[in-house]
């Protein structure tokens, strides 16, 4: 039998909860004041951990006067000390007493149902378990009640093997979320995902009819997502049906909205493509325009090299427009190239300030965006038609929960990141991601990147911000400091750091980052697990690397070792290729692998080749498709005086799944 996690083992039995009475009854109908007053100095005993002294109570009180909802109530109490205490069988035995007087109130009935059910699954009948939870009136339970039982339902459903119950239970369970962005930092998230794909088409259309009444952003969402898949696999009547149908019905959430807009556009607009006609948005005019020059160069480099991939075929063109440093010039560069060259794919977004924009628009047209930067959305405003060369906000936190990195590394985090769009934009995923892994985040500091001077941001998160917190400590530490001999050394602080976490992630440039790693040290926190991101693959965090010990950061899996394309590169364009241009020169290496085996005529054509991809390639990496954005494959390195190492993952235990 396939173990799954015991859900069992996390619920604490429905009998400690407020009376709920029938509609309309008077609760002197069904429970006396004396009774009530023993029951809450029963329920005193049990929760101090008097189990014996509570059950005693319970079993010696007259029961001759009792009401038919008391007896009810005592025998569920009974049965829920004897759970606690792993006497099953008495538990069961007392549940099933109870339930036969117990009918006057449902919020009781439904208790001891879910109470006999987990009581059978810990005893393995789960034929059993699984009958008696299909007779509980969950919606008699509350919220938190309801979830328990959902859970339990579905852990049961799996195991039997019943995946339209299991699935339902997933979308009770997630029905009281309100947002996409909540909904996908549920642990359960994954699982409805993957439980609802694996359905046929039939019994995924009966299960959206089934809650069809039921307003569950929830359903909407797989809706949503049915009707795209619907739509990519050439059922385009359906798909519009059932787009139509999830407009009606879940318009009142303005995500699920959006998404049926954004759709609905694309599906009306898609324009004459010609799939030999890409569009490149970069900065040619102001302040940026040196680096647009160089990303041209790569530009240049690629075109070249995919013409001559793909000799004996229609040439590839190429349309270049200016977005003079702007996101709103590049958003209306992106329409132009559409409407007016037709093109297939674009290549832009060298600063993070511009893709954003220009992404957008181009999500509007249906078009495969390439951007030379990262782009600060929330990850359900991505899709597939978005490919971040340096690799996503996603890709790097992605890596940092990988099972490999967290057994190395530990479970316990802390993150220092900056107050801006790109901050924020990385400490959202890592908590989304932190709640999915059971990694605990023990502090979450930000810092202002006008300043220069971060040792109040370490002070916090090390614990010696707020001293009066630290009283009795302190007054201990300067005692011994007193006594010490060497009166000669400066102290910066007495107490000592408080270091809960096992590493930091510190998502900041390479100049805010060689501001904040020397204030760790300053505050006796020495030898931490700091990692941050790619751009610490940098000649200033290098050159001064042998100052600041061992750090850790996510980067690109490559390394140019191929002197072909250096030497081409050079004898082209006479200087050596840097981060620009091969990121610039990479846009072509991935159009290349999408176009590697077809030509698609139309946009839609373009979009399913796209999505029907295992991945696309580049010299600096690997992305695959993962819950519909591009996952780049990104590598542990360390950076240790000056030079740059692999590190090898040490597998320390393995780190426990989540429900």
């Amino acid at each position: 039998m396939k173990k799954i996690i015991s859900i069992v083992a996390l619920i604490v039995l429905c009998s400690c909860s407020g009376i709920s009475l029938l509609s309309g009854s008077d609760p002197s109908d069904l429970y006396t004041e004396k009774f009530l007053t023993f029951i809450n100095a029963v329920k005193e005993d049990y929760k101090k951990g008097q189990s014996e002294i509570a059950l005693k109570k319970l079993q010696g009180y007259q029961t001759e006067t009792l009401l038919p909802t008391e007896k009810a109530l005592r025998r569920n109490l009974i049965g829920v000390i004897n759970f606690g205490e792993k006497n099953y069988e008495q538990a069961i035995y007392n549940f099933g007493l109870a339930l036969s007087s117990s009918r006057l109130d449902k919020n009781l009935t439904a208790q001891i149902h879910l109470n006999l059910a987990s009581s059978h699954y810990k005893m393995g009948y789960l034929d059993r378990a699984f009958s008696t939870l299909s007779i509980t009136d969950f919606r008699s339970l509350d919220i938190q009640e309801a979830k328990k039982f959902h859970k339990l339902n579905y852990s049961i459903a799996n195991e039997l093997e019943k995946p339209s119950s299991a699935m339902r239970s997933l979308i009770w369970f997630l029905s009281s979320i309100d947002s996409l962005s909540a909904l996908k930092s549920e642990p359960m998230y994954e699982k409805l995902m993957g439980s609802f794909f694996q359905l046929e088409e039939n019994q995924k259309r009966r299960l959206l009819q089934e809650f069809e009444d039921e307003p569950f952003l929830v359903v909407g969402y797989l809706g949503y997502l049915e009707a795209e898949k619907l739509y990519y696999k050439g059922k385009k009547d359906e798909a519009k049906d059932l787009l139509e149908w999830v407009d009606d019905r879940y318009n009142k959430f303005q995500e699920i909205s959006l998404l049926v807009t954004n759709f609905k556009f694309r599906l009306d607009n898609f324009t004459k493509m010609n799939p030999h006609s890409i569009g490149v948005i970069l900065p040619r005019s102001g302040d940026k325009v040196e680096f647009g020059k160089r990303a041209l160069i790569g530009i240049d480099n690629g075109i070249r090299e995919l013409n001559n991939k793909f000799e004996g075929k229609p040439p590839f063109e190429i349309f270049v427009k200016d977005s003079e440093g702007s996101g709103v010039v590049g958003a209306y560069r992106v329409k132009e190239l559409v409407e007016k060259n037709y093109v297939s794919v674009i290549i832009g977004g060298l600063f993070s300030s511009e893709a954003t924009k220009e992404y957008l628009e181009a999500r509007k047209h249906g078009v495969f965006f390439i951007s030379l930067s990262q782009i600060y959305l929330p990850k359900e405003e991505k899709n597939h038609l978005l490919l971040e060369i340096p690799g996503s906000v996603e890709s790097l936190v992605d890596n940092l929960f990988s099972p490999k990195m967290l057994s190395h590394f530990g479970k316990k985090a802390a993150v220092i990141y900056p107050d801006s769009d790109r901050g924020r934009a990385y400490v959202d995923e890592f908590w989304r991601k932190a709640k999915i892994h059971d990694v605990k985040v023990t502090g979450v500091k930000t810092y202002d990147k006008s300043k220069t001077d971060h040792r109040e941001t370490i002070q916090k998160l090390l614990g010696l911000k707020y001293k009066r917190e630290r009283e009795e400590e302190l007054a201990i530490m300067e005692d011994i400091h007193a006594l010490e001999k060497n009166h000669s050394m400066r102290r910066i602080q007495n107490l000592k750091p408080i270091i809960d976490f096992d590493w930091v992630f510190v998502p900041a440039f390479p100049n805010e980052a060689l501001q904040l790693i020397p204030s760790f040290t300053y505050y006796d926190a020495f030898n931490l697990n700091i990692i941050g991101g790619p751009s610490w693959r940098s000649t200033s965090m290098s050159k001064e690397s042998h100052k600041l010990g061992s750090l850790y950061f996510v980067g690109d899996d490559f390394s140019i070792k191929d002197n072909t394309f250096i030497n081409k590169f050079i004898d082209r364009y006479k200087v050596r290729p840097r981060l620009i241009e091969i990121r610039a020169y990479d846009a072509f290496k991935v159009i290349s692998s999408v176009l590697s085996e077809t030509s698609p005529g139309t946009r839609d054509e373009l979009e399913m080749l796209i999505r029907n991809k295992e991945n696309l390639s580049g010299i600096t990496g690997k992305w695959t498709l993962n819950d519909g954005v591009w996952i780049k494959t990104m590598v542990p390195l360390k950076l240790r005086r000056g030079k740059i190492e692999d590190v090898i993952l040490q597998n320390n235990e393995d780190p426990k799944s989540t429900l």
